[in-house]
């Protein structure tokens, strides 16, 4: 829906028009034209993800206020806003502030590679983001958060956890939210998001599967299968936590 949404925006963008009916590269050497279709590119993607979830939930869709942050706007067009007010929850847009921060400074994603893979060709920034898209889409990128949930869920408590151990040693599925193809010590950015979940924990506490990840991370931790592959939870496993809570 996402990527049918960002799509829809494209066929109606100046500067996707501009860049596909002529020859000459629209955006080369155009800096404010880059600068203004940047800024059209993030409003389409946070009304589309703002869209998208008011949809899925029956919620009603609350336009954007100008006064407010990038992050808050997100909110605040979902609909979470705080009680009795036309304002974004201040809690939610403090954790994203950070969480989102975080991930800006992993550094080269799959994602933005496929971004900047379509940019190389000149084409328009929406178009990029398609393409950035589709490509976290992939479990073994952005869905692996949702992946490694639907796994929570399915073994429940924290006594099937020795079982799902055995059958990731069995190679009988995979483990999401566990290694790195990067990282091949602690995941670096497991350390803020424990934190924001200790901060949050009121919140995140009231999600059962959370003990469930707990335990995996435990049990795995101690496993000679899992240490001598030096494969260690990564922030994915504890990320959802967050965002499921909030």
């Amino acid at each position: 829906m996402i990527l049918a949404g960002i799509a829809a925006y494209t066929s109606f963008d100046e500067g996707t028009r501009a860049t596909h009916s002529s020859s000459k590269p629209y955006y080369l050497g155009n800096g404010e034209a880059v600068d203004a279709a940047v800024i059209r590119t993030l409003a389409a993607l946070a009304t589309t993800m703002a869209l998208v979830y008011c949809h899925k939930r029956g919620r009603k869709f609350t336009p954007a206020n100008p006064d407010e942050s990038f992050i808050g706007n997100v909110l605040l067009m979902m609909g979470l806003v705080e009680k009795g007010t036309q304002k974004p929850n201040r809690k939610m847009e403090h954790c994203f502030e950070r969480l989102w921060i975080l991930n800006a400074d992993h550094g080269m994603t799959n994602s933005t590679a496929a971004f900047l893979s379509a940019a190389s060709t000149l084409t328009d920034p929406l178009s990029c983001s398609i393409a950035a898209v589709a490509s976290a889409y992939g479990p073994l990128h952005g869905a692996a958060v949702e992946m490694a949930y639907k796994e929570f869920e399915k073994v429940g408590t924290v006594e099937n956890v020795p079982k799902l151990i055995e059958d990731v040693k069995a190679k009988k599925f995979r483990l999401f939210g566990y290694g790195h193809r990067i990282y091949k010590v602690v995941d670096p950015r497991g350390k803020l998001v424990r934190q924001l979940i200790d901060e949050y924990h009121e919140d995140v506490q009231q999600n059962p599967f959370l003990k469930v990840a707990l335990e995996i991370d435990r049990v795995a931790g101690e496993d000679p299968y899992f240490t001598s592959r030096n494969l260690k939870a990564n922030a994915d496993l504890y990320g959802c936590f967050l965002y499921t809570a909030l």
